[in-house]
């Protein structure tokens, strides 16, 4: 099929559409509560239903598509009252209901909150498996209306999200299967049939195309419950499949398989147990978020980014995760190595941005990726930093795991990524890596900080391309030490030599052209003729994690980003707010990211700047403790910390749960503990280890380095955060060296 390419008006708001939301024009989910297993998920508000009215994102997904835009649930036709909604066990949902009064003819029928109605859902074998128990508290029998109202219009992601105005393909007529089950169908232009299928048992009284009406008779303090399954289907086949719209076992489905899923991952990752129980549970939550975005693709196992706009594969994100969760298990870190590897760019594709050995940006599965309508059909490579982070994971989950033979294994995508590094990466030969900023698809930005208006010059202006950012040569300079020494450990000396000598021209070159004295700090980047985009932003703290600034220079860093114009209270601000261009509800421009805040303490802690480290830690931590069931979101306000309103102010439209997000606080944490792994010679370093005040006590259960399992047990020494630490190695040849000497930063790189 033909390949439609942007016209200019959709180039305009590409923007908007390759990165996040458009807050004006789609509802808020943060308050959403939602399920995930695999590839489906379901965002609901806190009574269980997906509104009909809209804009939302609200919905059943499944492959980039929703195939469920309107559920809900009425009774007697009143919207139930909703009493709570929560996901706490990640894997399953419960929403607790109650009637408003409910009249029939101006007569009273049922007085106000006497029934209750409990919905719980899990999601199994790419279904959603729903139980309502509705129970009658009152002394008189009751005769109810029960109703479900469904709609299913099968919009493409990203028309969900602006890029086009209507579906690509045709919507079937809705087949209704006597008496239990609904298909409703959508045949895409991109030869997919797409169906949502509901099944309900016991049958409904009545069923339609659009409703399933239940008449419940209930007898005092008597229950009824009804099972629905909701089952998102593709096909090649263009037709109505009876079998799926059958009900399935959803009681079975909701007691016992969702849970063993759960007790595997929690048994698999490290524990954490501490003195003050808030400090457990916010990494419980954590824990738990990490489990629900683990998702598969081609057999390999990663972390989707986020929901909902981004549960899919991206390279930035899965190799930051994978870095920040390393100390708990490297399993996944394997896996998202693999998966990165295998849609390494191997050929020019300007459409698509890809250059030989670039790591991927993006990956879609959607509609109009299969058309190719989109650049990320399926893969997307407008990303300036993601192969330096597959170089980074590579060598730090080498240390950790102790795995040589994956390293070998890689060795050909390890080539190809140096390659793109040191040719096409550097598009005006000035010796730093940027991005060229002028795609007729792709994105403009294309750093972390890639929304259109992100990278800004000091009066606010949007600077010139070729666009070099300041934290994207310290990923460099980190990616080619590491990969030296893991070169080194294949017994590859020479090119460890070489590599070695493209970091130290590149440190002398970045501290040369980066640092800004009267900022005191480094630049944001630079731009077209190696002119500054001199301004304040959180990337000088990222700069430290690369290891890349001088110990003077990072000293100063540390003070910069904890003065009050970059540090809200909350954490680390993405743009100073004394700053032209500063706003605290922006995307990139004044906001607070986690996981950008988990690098920065990172950063702090291998410099020395513990103090620092631990007020950003405390910050990032107390907001996590105000946030809905202790769940970090992708970002939040950058609006400062007072006493008159102390909690942090939501940003309308930000992924939650979030993958680099939820690992922010647990990377933080191991870095804060000191950890340093070096499985290949049979060491697991402590260095210098700190503890926050909120957890004065605190024990790490099962760290695994390489096959070894070790038990750490820290209790906080004074008020430095300074930290004892006692070791028991559980099974395994492994040595723990704790030491308060400080490497230079270069070591950690």
């Amino acid at each position: 099929m033909r390949r439609r390419r942007l016209d200019a008006a959709e180039h305009r708001s590409k923007e908007r559409i390759l990165t996040h939301s458009d807050p004006a024009k789609v509802r808020k989910t943060s308050d959403a509560v939602v399920l995930k297993a695999g590839s489906v998920f379901l965002v609901v508000t806190e009574s269980g239903d997906v509104p009909f009215e809209g804009p939302h994102g609200y919905g059943l997904y499944f492959h980039d598509c929703r195939f469920l835009d309107g559920y809900t649930l009425r009774i007697n036709g009143a919207p139930p009252t909703a009493l709570a909604g929560t996901a706490e066990r990640a894997f399953r949902t419960h929403h607790h209901l109650t009637t408003p009064v409910l009249r029939e003819h101006r007569r009273l029928v049922v007085d106000k909150n006497t029934v209750g109605i409990l919905r719980e859902r899990v999601i199994r074998g790419d279904a959603v498996h729903e139980r309502m128990t509705i129970h009658n508290y009152g002394r008189v029998p009751i005769r109810l209306h029960v109703q479900l109202a469904f709609r299913a219009r099968f919009e493409d992601l990203f028309v969900l999200k602006g890029f086009v105005q209507g579906p690509r393909g045709t919507r079937r007529a809705p087949v209704v299967h006597e008496p239990d089950g609904v298909v409703l169908g959508y045949q895409g232009r991109d030869g997919i049939f797409r169906s949502t299928r509901l099944a309900f048992a016991p049958a409904p009284t009545r069923l339609s195309a659009e409703h399933a009406t239940f008449d419940v008779t209930l007898g005092p303090e008597a229950e009824q419950d009804l099972n629905i399954v909701i089952t998102p289907c593709e096909s090649r086949r263009g037709e109505h499949d009876r079998r799926s719209a059958s009900p399935c076992t959803p009681t079975n489905a909701l007691n016992r398989w969702p849970a063993r899923a759960e007790a595997l991952w929690v048994a698999h990752t490290a524990e954490i147990s501490s003195s003050n129980p808030l400090f457990e549970r916010v990494f419980h939550r954590a824990r738990l978020d990490l489990h629900l975005l683990r998702s598969r693709l081609d057999g390999y196992d990663y972390f989707a980014a986020g929901v909902p706009w981004f549960v899919t594969l991206f390279g930035r994100d899965a190799a930051i995760v994978a870095v920040q969760t390393l100390a708990y298990g490297s399993a996944v870190a394997r896996q998202t190595l693999r998966l990165l590897a295998r849609y390494q760019a191997r050929t020019t594709d300007a459409y698509r941005d890809a250059e030989p050995g670039k790591i991927l940006h993006e990956y879609r599965l959607g509609e109009l990726a299969r058309l190719g309508a989109i650049p990320q059909s399926p893969a997307y490579y407008g990303s300036v930093d993601a192969t330096m982070l597959f170089l980074i994971l590579l060598a730090e989950y080498v240390r950790w795991s102790g795995d040589l033979e994956l390293a070998r294994e890689l060795r050909p995508n390890i080539d190809a990524a140096l390659g793109w590094m040191e040719h096409a990466a550097d598009s005006d030969g000035d010796g730093f890596l940027d991005y060229r900023g002028r795609y007729p698809n792709g994105l403009i930005n294309q750093g972390w900080k890639d929304s259109g208006n992100a990278i800004v010059n000091g009066d606010g202006s949007l600077p010139e391309p070729p666009i070099a950012l300041c934290e994207v040569q310290a990923y460099a300079f980190r990616a080619w030490r590491q990969t030296a020494g893991l070169l080194r450990t294949l017994d590859e000396p020479a090119e460890a030599e070489r590599l070695e000598g493209l970091a130290e021209a590149m440190r002398v070159r970045f501290e040369r052209d980066f640092w800004d004295d009267a900022l005191g700090c480094y630049i944001l980047a630079r731009q077209s003729g190696g002119r500054p985009a001199a301004v304040v932003a959180s990337n000088t703290g990222q700069v430290l994690w690369g290891g890349i600034a001088s110990p003077a220079r990072a000293a100063r860093v540390a003070q910069r980003l904890l003065a009050p114009d970059m540090f809200s209270g909350w954490g680390v601000r993405t743009l100073s707010c004394e700053a032209a261009a500063y706003n605290p509800m922006s995307y990139h421009r004044g906001s607070v990211w986690p996981h950008d805040n988990s690098l920065i303490v990172d950063g702090l802690l291998r410099y020395g700047h513990d103090e620092a480290a631990l007020r950003v830690f405390d910050g990032v931590f107390d907001a996590a403790t105000r946030f809905r069931e202790l769940r970090l979101p992708e970002l939040f306000c950058g609006y400062p910390r007072s006493d008159a309103e102390n909690e942090p102010v939501r940003y309308p439209v930000a992924c939650s749960p979030q993958a680099w997000a939820a690992g922010a606080l647990p990377h933080a944490l191991w870095t804060l503990l000191g950890l340093r792994a070096d499985a290949p010679a049979g060491v697991l370093h402590v260095i210098r280890p700190r503890l926050p005040t909120s957890a004065p006590d605190l024990r790490l259960a099962s760290v695994a380095v390489g096959e070894a399992r070790i038990d750490l047990h820290f209790r906080r020494r004074d008020e430095s955060g300074a930290a004892d630490v006692e070791s028991r190695v559980q099974h395994g040849n492994i040595k723990v060296e704790v030491t308060d000497a400080l490497p230079p930063p270069e070591r950690f790189a």
